[in-house]
């Protein structure tokens, strides 16, 4: 079993790795060449209500200005129940999150919370009308300005400038092109697709830009950037002493990647980690259909890439395995040693297709992080330890938040090891507001 589970692993490394990515891109440039004739694209997938949206939409701006690039601009539906289970703490989070990207990245956000319905149709009867691309582009840009805004006034102008359809055709054309978007391989608004992969906004334009380059024998333009630190100086996270919560799941792949990063992301401050467990979305009867899960793994992949973070030979640890996790991590955190304990599990997951329900797996990761391996196996099926990971979860909920990774510094709330970078730099900010 052990065995198999290997040669299941090195598979599905050799399918994400660049043999697997090289294949993907030359069918999507083939089906370009052979079946639509057509010169390379960028779709962009636009959700009225998401903020992510938005952002992305000023990223499209910029990319079709610096390559020689053909965009397409598709408005659809919020994401289907199946692949939104919070929607409500999703709407929330999105603006507070949208919030800290446009600080970061140098973009212009006016949103401050939540936008109207009633206004969100309004803005869908407008962007469903039949116009150019780069027309389409402007009006999305334009008319989701006002409506963040929320700038009754500049929001009617621009709806009489640029033109309504019947609200009654609203949900049948973003229905159908949010469908169209499940069957190209995703399932969110915020997305860019170019040359059969996948991008979602501000967060993925590194990739992306580098494709985009390479493809147009074009220098990287970096239409993105960090706003210059002149401009993001103190800023106090609390004033108390700082600690940084950290929510992870042994099944999440992003949990691993900010796992291997954040070590050497508070050190430089003197900020110790509490890591808070939690058990997967599934077993807390939050769907994760295929869609999600194949975009989840391969876009991990990349990213772990990025960092040099091994990762590719997995082993999925649902059900026991999890459960084993979840159980010596209890018991670990009680001995002060949870973090070499996930640390050597994730690694073992994620990159070396160790069977976490295996007890010759589990006794090597326990092992590696320099704990006993008798007194760890008796504390497999402690009643407490799932007590522990739902009050991880509850206190997870509290923020705002449902999904890993997640971290709480001082007022600094945010999901997605992507946020790190941000992360780093308010503990900058927050070193300069208190020198001493």
């Amino acid at each position: 079993m052990i065995i198999a589970k290997r040669l299941k692993g090195k598979a599905i490394a050799a399918w994400l790795g660049p043999t697997g990515e090289a294949a993907r891109r030359a069918v999507a440039g083939l089906r370009r060449e052979l079946l639509q004739k057509a010169p390379s694209r960028l779709d962009l997938y636009f959700d009225v209500a998401d903020p992510w949206s938005y952002l992305a939409a000023v990223a499209a701006r910029r990319l079709v200005e610096a390559y020689p690039v053909e965009l397409a601009v598709h408005v659809i539906t919020p994401p289907a129940s199946d692949v939104n289970a919070e929607p409500a703490m999703r709407a929330k989070h999105s603006v507070r999150d949208a919030q800290l990207l446009a600080e970061y990245w140098d973009i212009d956000f006016p949103g401050q919370k939540e936008a109207d319905a009633g206004w969100i149709r309004e803005v869908a009867s407008s962007l469903i009308r039949d116009r150019p691309a780069a027309d389409q582009l402007r009006a999305a840009i334009e008319l989701s300005q006002a409506m963040w805004a929320h700038d009754r006034k500049a929001l009617t102008k621009l709806l009489g400038t640029w033109g309504t359809e019947s609200s009654n055709a609203i949900n049948p054309v973003l229905a159908s092109n949010y469908e169209q978007l499940r069957k190209a391989g995703h399932y969110q608004g915020g997305m860019l697709a170019y040359g059969g992969e996948w991008y979602w906004g501000i967060d993925r334009l590194a990739h992306l830009e580098a494709a985009l380059a390479k493809d147009l024998a074009k220098d990287v333009a970096h239409v993105v950037t960090p706003r210059p630190q002149a401009d993001r100086g103190p800023l106090a996270l609390s004033t108390k002493p700082l600690v940084c919560e950290m929510w992870l799941s042994f099944r999440s792949p992003y949990s691993y990647i900010a796992l291997e990063q954040i070590e050497s992301i508070l050190a430089p401050y003197g900020v110790p980690l509490e890591l808070r467990p939690i058990m997967p979305m599934v077993t807390r009867g939050i769907p994760l259909p295929n869609v999600k899960r194949m975009y989840i793994v391969r876009d991990a992949k990349r990213e772990a890439d990025r960092l040099h973070v091994p990762f590719g030979e997995i082993c999925d640890p649902i059900g026991p395995g999890v459960e084993n996790c979840i159980s010596i991590a209890y018991w670990a955190s009680k001995r002060g040693a949870l973090l070499p304990f996930a640390k050597s599990a994730m690694r073992a997951i994620w990159s070396e297709a160790r069977d976490m329900a295996e007890y010759v797996d589990l006794r090597h990761v326990v092992e590696r992080a320099d704990l006993p391996w008798a007194e760890a196996k008796d504390a497999l099926g402690s009643p407490e330890a799932p007590k522990w990971a739902a009050a991880n979860v509850a206190d997870l909920n509290v923020i705002g938040l449902w999904g890993v990774p997640s971290f709480r510094c001082g007022d600094f709330v945010a999901w997605g090891q992507d946020r790190l970078p941000l992360l780093a730099d308010r503990l900058r900010r927050h070193r300069l507001a208190n020198p001493s």
